[in-house]
Order: C-alpha cells, then sequence, then structure tokens
C-alpha cells in the first residue's frame, strides 16, 4: 500500500476516538502516506502528528459533496476506509476509483465497498473503529494502541502565580440541557475563586460564558471563548491541571492530552457507555435523582460536587 485515504468523522470527540485506529494502519503500513477526509477541523487536528501527511476538506454542503471526487482520483489511492456509514461517502471513493475500499455494512452500500464489517452502535466508539480496522487486517491486533494526540507544546497563556489552572467549559445556549445552569456556574467560579481559571468554548458559548467572566470580575480568570483555534484549544486544554466539561469534544481532547477532567453529564445524545473516554483520568458526574426527564439531571451537580471532586484530584494530583 503506498497511498491510503481515510474518511474522518464529522466531529472533533469522535475523531479523535479513531487515533488507535489509525495507529493500527500505520504499523501495518508503515511505508504507506496517510490522507485524512473530513470537516475543516482535522487539519488543525491533526496538523502536528507525524503519520499524517495530508488533508483533503470536505464541504458538507450536498451540492459540493462530489468535489473532491477529482482531487481524490488524481492521488490514485490504493485503500480507502470510511470511519462514516453513509453511502455518498462510499459513493465517492467508489467514483474516484480508489482501488480497495473499507467500510461498514450499513445504508445498503455494501456493493461499494471491497470489505465490510457490520456496524455495532454499542461497542465504545474507540472499538467500533478500531474493530473495523481489525477486521480489514485479518484481527492481528489483540489490544488497542494508545490514546495520544500531538500538539503544540508551548503554553498559550499565564498567571502571575504557582496556583493550579482550572479550565471550565460550561456551555453556551446552543448545548441547551447540556449547558451547565447560569446560577450553578455563577456558583461554582466563587468556590473555585482560590485556583486560576480558563473559560473555554466555541463561538456559540462565548456569549454566555463571557457574561460569566464579567459577573464574577476575578484577576485569575481568563476568558478564551470563542477566542480559540481548534489548535489553540487543544494546547490549552494540554497545559490546563484540570478540565471541568459539559462538551465532549473537550473531553475527549483531554483524553487524548494527558490533562484530568471532570465531565458533567446532563442530557446526551449518545449512550454514556460509548462515548465515556477509556481512561482513568477522569471522573464522570452523571446523577438522575429518579427523575424522568433528562433535561433535568444537569441541575443535580451542584456547584459543591464538582468543587468536592476538584479538591480530591488536584489535592491528590499535589501529593
Amino acid at each position: 500500500m503506498k497511498r491510503i485515504i481515510i474518511r474522518m468523522p464529522n466531529f472533533i470527540g469522535d475523531s479523535i476516538n479513531t487515533i488507535p485506529a489509525i495507529e493500527m494502519v500505520v504499523q501495518s503500513f508503515p511505508q504507506a502516506r496517510i490522507t485524512l477526509l473530513g470537516p475543516f477541523f482535522l487539519q488543525e487536528l491533526f496538523e502536528n502528528d507525524p503519520r499524517i501527511d495530508s488533508f483533503i476538506v470536505s464541504d458538507k454542503r450536498k451540492k459540493h459533496y462530489f468535489k473532491n471526487v477529482l482531487v481524490i482520483y488524481k492521488n490514485k489511492y490504493d485503500l480507502g476506509i470510511l470511519f462514516t456509514n453513509t453511502f455518498v461517502s462510499a459513493l465517492i471513493f467508489k467514483l474516484a476509483f480508489v482501488k480497495q475500499i473499507v467500510g461498514y455494512q450499513s445504508e445498503g452500500r455494501g456493493m461499494l465497498l471491497n470489505f465490510r464489517c457490520p456496524l455495532n452502535r454499542n461497542v465504545h466508539y474507540i472499538n467500533r473503529y478500531a474493530m473495523l480496522v481489525n477486521s480489514f487486517l485479518n484481527n492481528k491486533f489483540t489490544y488497542l494502541p494508545p490514546l495520544k494526540l500531538y500538539y503544540k507544546q508551548e503554553r498559550n497563556f499565564n498567571f502571575d502565580n504557582d496556583k493550579a489552572v482550572v479550565g471550565l467549559y460550561l456551555g453556551g445556549t446552543n448545548k441547551r440541557y447540556r449547558r451547565y445552569p447560569e446560577d450553578h456556574s455563577l456558583a461554582l467560579l466563587y468556590l473555585l475563586k482560590d485556583y486560576n481559571m480558563i473559560l473555554i468554548g466555541d463561538s456559540n458559548d462565548a456569549i454566555v460564558q463571557s457574561s460569566y467572566a464579567h459577573h464574577a470580575n476575578m484577576d485569575n480568570l481568563l476568558d478564551f471563548s470563542g477566542k480559540t483555534s481548534v489548535g489553540e484549544l487543544i494546547t490549552t486544554i494540554a497545559n490546563l491541571d484540570l478540565l471541568i466539561t459539559i462538551d465532549s469534544a473537550a473531553m475527549h481532547i483531554a483524553s487524548a492530552v494527558g490533562t484530568k477532567f471532570i465531565a458533567l453529564m446532563g442530557l446526551s445524545t449518545s449512550p454514556t457507555s460509548t462515548v465515556v473516554p477509556k481512561t482513568n483520568l477522569g471522573v464522570i458526574l452523571k446523577i438522575e435523582n429518579n427523575m424522568i426527564d433528562e433535561a433535568c439531571y444537569i441541575q443535580n451537580i451542584t456547584p459543591e460536587i464538582v468543587y468536592q471532586n476538584v479538591r480530591l484530584i488536584l489535592d491528590k494530583q499535589k501529593d
């Protein structure tokens, strides 16, 4: 195999979960040049990864679905791996004459694939991607390779003291029932007043989280909400002592760069068992209290409970 193209998932957390599977490909075909195809964030997510040679950004709008067919065709790929399960993603590889196409048996696209594997939605996402690759490789691997995200090492923030730095991704209104409630968020900031704090999040979170920074008015609180690129976000998380997050992408970044985290689990789009990182770095807080409505779960995670876990993690880290 000289050239391999991998169609990546459409979300940051899912893409991070493909890393062990990509490492299996690298170990099996060490001389191959690997291209990642997918959303705009991929290049920043993997730009420091020595295993990846090039990127093709895919426009998600339907009228541009086949824009990359010619680009893929010109590169003459020997192998294409589909971590997505849509019919159109397989069709694009087929039209681009990728010699061997590996993917999940779904959406009636079996005829487009050279190697098919059943899609088991009940297993962890990391296993889901690894099982596809391992099946193609005749199950040569028994254990998952390490989950490691490469990033720029320089620190992109500074405080004038040596206190621990806690990052907080509390969410904006677009996160709806996953968002940590406003009164809880402000109370948590005050409880954490003896630590350095950084608010992180995308542009959709910036309005709400910036209001928290304004109300708290603390010298030891930086607001990075909506102000960092994906690469800068990774570097920020990598240099934290602890991350508190309602966002799964930030949680997966933390697990891949070795940062301890506390995940506040409210309403989720996937079963918790399939998305929680396979690491001992994190604490998952999900408190149902026999409530019927999942939208209420996040309110049960009080600032005091979060603070207690912060103390346990950072005090233990200090020891």
